[in-house]
Parts: structure tokens; C-alpha cells; sequence
């Protein structure tokens, strides 16, 4: 897998350029990246680290990410990557969920945490990176990760209770490196592009394709528009991954004379803008895209240049043997061109998630029968062409966030005034969603818009941050359970949007 690879390349080719940040210009090499992670092994195992253990991190994407991440690897110990925007109750509970006893984050950045890492039951120790890397390298101290040994636990949107966190095998990290290109895309005087945050396995892959294949990797510690072209010509990158809002960003910029002179030539855009054409055309590349999620691993990919914008692509071929099927409630396959819910599985064992941290009882759910449920919507046309519908789950994506609507609410109930609240996903206007909030406040209450906007931010993630919020008597229920009806509340904020 990614660390034996590593240590090959470290003793074949010691001198090529792994790594390149580009907020810093450090380069790295196969070699000093190899010796790193041992000497971040031989720390941790001194600070009392071992097999099984979880160890949190807070970092930007960064060569550290990969000396952190791959060093607990030689340990068999287990990182929880945690987002830098994390705040409040929800950095509380990925700390205390995941049973983290230390965490590797910048001291400059523990004056912000203080009152989180107080606050929980058990004490956390915390540790800055660039000490992990002081001393000598560690020999011996743990044998190379297998396929079935976790590699990080991913913690995805919860939306009846608080998130999950995802056990990811390195198994599934390596099928979903393979898969995130089509056959043949990568090979000598290529170079990968990642402005993606490391707590999401979009984060992940590309570090590591590009170690498999041999390749160059620059990472950002998060996209910008202003530094896109900037970094793709400095680095020579050409081969890059966009989420739909990151592509629309680089449409909307103003046209350049130089929009097609540069390295870049292969885009993987997930999913798909309306616009791909036009993108392909005014920037000189080629665009593919797929379907993915935390749980799985590529499981839908398409070729070079999608004729259809709306379609994900077909079930992916080759190792490690990808099952589809959209299904009813009672898991009975649907029709051609008939909505259900995606479910999958593979060949291979250890290529999807091994279930949720410490809840025995969501992981039988999610995969029962056999096959593990996304939760999302599907079609699929006679052509065997998978068209995503809609999130079966009321999670948010936002600028390449997953937002957990529970998280959301959560967050606005805690203020003082408000007695309910319900969160959804509303269109934003550069794809994807923005997060609405429908509030009840109490009896007297003067709580404006603005007070819940402020309120949020001052607690959570800048990206949980409402951008609409609706006050409203009281909420839409189901009888007898008294869950909101939420598809009331979108088709709600659907007519006043049409009557606006």
C-alpha cells in the first residue's frame, strides 16, 4: 500500500520530488518523506502511541499531513483527521467520539481550542508537528500497514444524530486513489494539483496517486481562485480535481488571453457543471468525473469528456469488481429511468469502509443484505449510465463541504431564544447548496436574522454558517414521531424563491 510504495520510491528514486507546498514552496523528496514518517513514529511511540490508537490532527493540507498521517501508519496507530474550521460542540464531539488522547495541532493555533480541549471529560495532550519530526528516525518500531488495517477515521454528516466517524481501511484508500483518474492518465512529466483540506478523502487521494504512480503532488492548504493559475503555471500542474462550485468560481473569473496557455490539461470535476463544455473549450482540457463518498471508493466513473453534464458515469471496471444496484425501502432493484436509493459492494475485501466507530448498530443498518447503503438517490438509464437525483439524507454540501444538518441545528438551538429549528440545503447560485435555517423563537422574542448568523459564527465552522434564515410560528411535524417534515420546508423555501 501508500507507505510500502513510499519506502520503495525512497530507496529507488531518493531524490524525486514527492511533495511541493505550495502556501510555503517546501519540496520534499520520496527519501526525506520516508525517513520523516519514521521519525514521527519513534516520537509518538515515545509519548506512549500504539496499535489501535486514535491520535487527532488539525492540520492544513501540507507535507506534514503526510508525515503525520504516514508515520501512525508504521505505529498501526489511527489518525482523525479534524477540519481547521472546526469549532465549539462540534471539534468537542470528534475528540471525545473518536477516544483521541493527543492531538497534533500548530501551537499557534491553541488559544482558539483552550476552551474546547477544557471542556472535555478527559484530558487530550497536544503536540506540534515540527516537533514529530526531531530526532532520530525510528527503526523497526511497526510492520507496513495491510489492507485491512485502518487508516483514518473520516467523520461525515450526521442527520439524525451526530456524525459518524468513518473507519477507512488502507484497502479502500488505495481503491480510491486508482480510481479517481481513467486508465493511462498519469505517467512521466506529470504533475497533480490538490486544494482540497485533509479531513475529507478528496484530500487524501491525490498525495497519494501520486506516490503510487510516481508522480509529483503540490497541495494548497485550500482552493483560491486567485492562486489556481498562479500555482498550475509556477508548478507546472496538469492534472487537477474541481468540485462543481470551484469550477463555476474559475468560469465566472474574467476571460484571460492566456486562459488556454498554461500546463493544465486533465480535470476530474465532480460532479459535473452544466457549463463543462464551454469549460473544456475556454481552458484547453479534457474533463472526466465520477461518484464518490466517504464509505466507498470510485464506484462510478466516467471516460474523457461526458456527453451528459447530469450523469456520473457508469460502474467502474477492473479490480476491485464494483456490484451497483438502485433499489426500493425493501432493497428490490427499481427500473431503468426509476428513482431509488444507490447501493453497493465489491470483489475485493477491505476496498470500502469497515463500518462506523463505535456504533455497531448504524454500520449493520448501512450495510445490510450485503450491501452498503449511501443514502443518496439514484436513476439509471438502459445504457447503464447512473444519474445522482438527490441526497436521500438531509446533509448539506457546500463548497466541498458535507455539512451535517443536525450539526447545524444543534448550533442555533443552543441560543437562548429559539425553542425549534430545522436546516436544509437551498440551490446557491454557484452550484451545490447554501445552508437555510427555519427558526422559532420564543414568546416576545426580537431575534433577528443577523443575531442568528452572528450566533453561529461565533461557535461553528464558517462553512455551517446560515446564509438564509426564515422565522417561522412553528415548524411542519409528522404525527405521532414529530420529525420536521423537511420536504415541506424545501418546497416552501422553493415557491418563495418563485414568487421572489
Amino acid at each position: 500500500m501508500i507507505a510500502s510504495v513510499l519506502a520503495e520510491r525512497a530507496a529507488t528514486d531518493p531524490e524525486g520530488t514527492c511533495l511541493v507546498d505550495a502556501e510555503t514552496g517546501e519540496r520534499v523528496g520520496y527519501r526525506d518523506l520516508h525517513v520523516d514518517t519514521l521519525r514521527v513514529a519513534a516520537h509518538l511511540h515515545s509519548r506512549g502511541v500504539r496499535p489501535g490508537d486514535t491520535v487527532a490532527t488539525m492540520l492544513a493540507h501540507s507535507v506534514d499531513t503526510y508525515r503525520v498521517w504516514l508515520g501512525l501508519a508504521r505505529l498501526g496507530a489511527v489518525e482523525v483527521p479534524i477540519g481547521t474550521r472546526h469549532r465549539g460542540k462540534m471539534l468537542e464531539h470528534v475528540i471525545a467520539d473518536s477516544g483521541a488522547r493527543l492531538l497534533v495541532v500548530d501551537l499557534d493555533r491553541l488559544p482558539e481550542l483552550r476552551s474546547v480541549l477544557e471542556s472535555l471529560p478527559t484530558g487530550v495532550a497536544v503536540v506540534a508537528p515540527a516537533d514529530l519530526v526531531r530526532g532520530p528516525a525510528g527503526r523497526g518500531i511497526g510492520a507496513l500497514p495491510a489492507d485491512h488495517d485502518v487508516s483514518l477515521v473520516l467523520y461525515t454528516s450526521g442527520t439524525t444524530g451526530p456524525a459518524k466517524g468513518v473507519l477507512v481501511p488502507w484497502g479502500q484508500i488505495h481503491a480510491t486513489s486508482t480510481g479517481a483518474f481513467p486508465a493511462g492518465t498519469l505517467g512521466s512529466g506529470k504533475t497533480l494539483y490538490a486544494p482540497f483540506p485533509p479531513h475529507h478523502v478528496g484530500g487524501r487521494l491525490f498525495g497519494c496517486l501520486g506516490i503510487l504512480e510516481g508522480v509529483s503532488t503540490v497541495v494548497r492548504h485550500t482552493f483560491s481562485v486567485s492562486s489556481f493559475w498562479p500555482d498550475v503555471d509556477r508548478y507546472g500542474c496538469t492534472t487537477v480535481g474541481l468540485v462543481s462550485a470551484m469550477a463555476s468560481m474559475l468560469l465566472g473569473a474574467p476571460a484571460r488571453s492566456a486562459d488556454g496557455l498554461h500546463a493544465l490539461e486533465e480535470v476530474l470535476m465532480v460532479p459535473l457543471v452544466p457549463e463543462v463544455g464551454e469549460f473544456e473549450r475556454r481552458f484547453g482540457v479534457r474533463v472526466c468525473t465520477s461518484f464518490n463518498m466517504t464509505e466507498v471508493s470510485i464506484p462510478i466513473v466516467s471516460d474523457w469528456s461526458p456527453h451528459d453534464w447530469r450523469s456520473c458515469g457508469s460502474v467502474r471496471t477492473g479490480p476491485p469488481g464494483y456490484e451497483l444496484r438502485v433499489v426500493d425501502a425493501d432493497d428490490v432493484p427499481v427500473r431503468p429511468g426509476a428513482v431509488g436509493e444507490l447501493i453497493c459492494r465489491t470483489e475485493v475485501p477491505w476496498t470500502m469502509n469497515a463500518g462506523y466507530l463505535g456504533r455497531p448498530e448504524a454500520t449493520a443498518q448501512a450495510w445490510r443484505n450485503g450491501w452498503f447503503h449511501t443514502g443518496d438517490a439514484f436513476r439509471y438509464d438502459e445504457d447503464g449510465s447512473y444519474r445522482f437525483v438527490d441526497r436521500a439524507k438531509d446533509a448539506i454540501r457546500r463548497r466541498g463541504e458535507n455539512i451535517s444538518s443536525f450539526e447545524v441545528e444543534r448550533e442555533v438551538l443552543d441560543h437562548p431564544e429559539v425553542v425549534a429549528c430545522a436546516a436544509i440545503g437551498v440551490p446557491a447560485q454557484l452550484g451545490e447548496e447554501e445552508v437555510k435555517v427555519f427558526v422559532v423563537r420564543q414568546p416576545g422574542s426580537t431575534l433577528t436574522e443577523a443575531d442568528i448568523v452572528a450566533h453561529v459564527a461565533a461557535k461553528a465552522a464558517s462553512f455551517m454558517v446560515p446564509t438564509h434564515v426564515e422565522f417561522l410560528e412553528e415548524l411542519p411535524v409528522t404525527e405521532g414521531t414529530g420529525r420536521v417534515r423537511k420536504a415541506e420546508l424545501r418546497e416552501r423555501d422553493r415557491l418563495g424563491r418563485s414568487a421572489g
